[in-house]
C-alpha cells in the first residue's frame, strides 16, 4: 500500500483532482461519510443561516476536505518549490522576532484547509527548528505515513503527552512548537470551557498554564485558503509577557478562531465529533 501511496503522489495535482472530485462524489452522495455530524455541527453553529446556505457550506467542505487528502498525500513527492508557490506566507517577521529573543514560541493552528501544509511551509521558510505535536494513530501503517509526511522537510515530531514536560525543559531554546490546539480535550472541570460557535465547548487548559509560567510567546496560526491547491499563512499574536500582557491565552485563540471559521466556513473540519463532550459539573 505504501508503494501505491508513493506513486499517486507522483502524480501532478491537476490530476490528483481529478482523483479528488470522484472521491467528492462517493464521500458525498454515496458512502455519506459522517454527512450527519457534519450537518448537524454546521446547524448548531451557524442558526442564522437557511438550510440552502447550510447545504451550500456542507458541499463545499466536502470538496475541500478531500482536496486535503490529496494534497497531503502529494507531500510525499512535492518538491519545496512547488509547495512555496502554493502557499504564500504572511507576517512572517512576527514569528522570527520572538524567536530571536532565545525561547521557544508557540504557535495554536486549528483545523482549518490545508493544516497538513502549514508546519511544512514553516520549516522551510526560516531556519529555527519546528516541533509538531500529535497524537498517534492506532493504525500503525497510518501513523508511520502520517509521520513520513510530516516530518519531510525536517519538522519534529512531539507526542501529546509529553508536550508539557519537553516545553519545560526546552523553554530557553528558539523553536517553534505547534499546537492543533481546537482538538477535543477529556470534557472535565479542568478544562477551559467557553462560548464556541454558539455552543459550550472545552478546550486544552494545560498548555496554557506552563506557557504563563515561562513567560512563553504565543501567536495564532490562521490560514486562508485563496483558491484551490493555494493558500495563505499568517500569524496574528494571543500572547506576549511584555507587549500584550493579556493573560487569556486560550479564550485569545478561540475568538481568533471562530473569526476565521465565521469568515470562511467550509474550510474547518466539521466531520469532527467536537461536542460530543457535555458539561455535567
Amino acid at each position: 500500500m505504501a508503494f501505491f501511496f508513493r506513486l499517486l503522489a507522483k502524480l501532478p495535482l491537476r490530476l490528483l483532482y481529478v482523483l479528488s472530485d470522484f472521491l467528492y462524489f462517493l464521500a458525498y452522495y454515496v458512502v455519506g461519510y459522517r454527512k450527519k455530524v457534519v450537518w448537524q455541527n454546521l446547524k448548531n453553529s451557524f442558526p442564522e443561516k437557511s438550510e440552502k446556505e447550510l447545504k451550500a457550506i456542507q458541499k463545499q467542505f466536502y470538496r475541500g476536505l478531500i482536496d486535503v487528502f490529496v494534497e497531503t498525500l502529494k507531500v510525499l513527492a512535492i518538491s519545496p518549490q512547488e509547495l512555496e508557490k502554493r502557499v504564500r506566507v504572511k507576517d512572517l517577521d512576527k514569528l522570527t522576532s520572538y524567536l530571536s529573543e532565545n525561547k521557544a514560541v508557540l504557535v495554536f493552528v486549528g483545523h482549518l484547509f490545508n493544516w497538513e501544509w502549514l508546519s511544512l511551509i514553516c520549516n522551510l521558510k526560516q531556519p529555527y527548528p519546528l516541533y509538531f505535536v500529535y497524537q498517534p494513530l492506532s493504525n500503525r501503517f497510518f501513523d508511520d505515513l502520517m509521520l513520513q509526511i510530516r516530518t519531510r522537510f525536517g519538522a519534529k515530531p512531539l507526542k501529546m503527552q509529553n508536550v508539557l514536560k519537553d516545553v519545560l525543559q526546552n523553554h530557553k531554546e528558539s523553536r517553534i512548537v505547534a499546537f492543533l490546539a481546537d482538538q477535543s480535550p477529556a470534557g472535565t472541570e479542568k478544562d477551559h470551557w467557553t462560548h464556541f460557535l454558539h455552543q459550550d465547548t472545552a478546550f486544552f487548559a494545560g498548555v496554557e498554564k506552563i506557557t504563563l509560567k515561562l513567560n512563553l510567546p504565543v501567536l495564532f496560526g490562521g490560514v486562508r485558503k485563496l483558491k484551490r491547491g493555494h493558500y495563505e499563512l499568517y500569524f496574528e499574536e494571543i500572547y506576549h509577557p511584555q507587549r500584550r500582557p493579556d493573560r487569556q491565552i486560550t479564550e485569545n485563540y478561540v475568538r481568533l478562531l471562530e473569526k476565521q471559521i465565521q469568515e470562511t466556513p467550509p474550510n474547518w473540519l466539521w466531520s469532527h465529533k467536537r461536542w460530543k463532550k457535555k458539561r455535567n459539573f
